[in-house]
């Protein structure tokens, strides 16, 4: 069994492209895939938004409030998924729709809208999301990043790949050719000289950083 952890900004357009085609290739694998959206926040995530924006990066204020934003969107997706694993995804997948694909602001019509579209239990999500299990979950997930040297997003860690011992770190996941022929391909399509570059029979590329420690997972 495959395992997944990727690596998000819970507002960013890169990596909701990326949730997606996971959940593609959940669909369409033969084996089953076990994946988690993991919140990752830090300088980049902040300055991803900004530019995406197109906000000055330079801007102090304006960044405090994205990171505040940002912050506040982590703990109200570890707040959602406190109602099952499910339940969390569709909350954060509402989320980015509503902002990527309709320009909706984040704000707290839409939490609430995407708590009652994923069948939360509102009054508990309301007070978890200000819990300190919330942010202690949070913390946790940074921690994890620091530990597998993760530092941007979306990064995808992979266990279990067939034919390797280790895990593997890919960056810049979001192309669903990529993730197709790494994850459901045949092995033998990749070429992976100097353990860190794959080369795969469509001349796609991804730079794979191994993780030798297992026992980090």
């Amino acid at each position: 069994m495959l395992e997944l952890y990727l690596f998000v900004n819970p507002l960013g357009a890169t990596c909701y492209q990326a949730e997606q085609n996971i959940l593609r290739l959940a669909e369409m694998s033969k084996k089953r895939i076990k994946f988690k959206f993991v919140p990752l926040l830090n300088m980049e995530s902040t300055t991803a938004i900004m530019s995406a924006n197109n906000l000055n990066i330079c801007n102090l204020q304006k960044r405090n409030e994205i990171t505040q934003l940002l912050y506040r969107a982590v703990l109200d997706y570890k707040a959602a998924m406190f109602q099952g694993t499910k339940r969390g995804k569709c909350f954060l997948l509402h989320i980015q729709k509503q902002i990527h694909d309709y320009q909706r602001d984040y704000d707290e019509a839409l939490v609430i809208e995407a708590a009652k579209a994923s069948k939360l239990d509102l009054e508990m999500f309301l007070g978890d999301r200000h819990s300190d299990l919330a942010v202690k979950c949070f913390k946790k997930d940074q921690e994890l990043a620091a530990k597998l040297n993760v530092h941007s997003n979306p990064t995808m860690i992979i266990y279990n790949l067939d034919g390797y011992d280790c895990g593997f770190a890919v960056k810049d996941c979001q192309s669903f050719a990529l993730l197709e022929d790494l994850l459901l391909g045949d092995r033998d399509e990749f070429i992976c000289p100097d353990f860190h570059r794959a080369t795969s029979s469509r001349k796609i590329c991804a730079k794979l950083y191994p993780l030798f420690n297992k026992q980090e997972k």
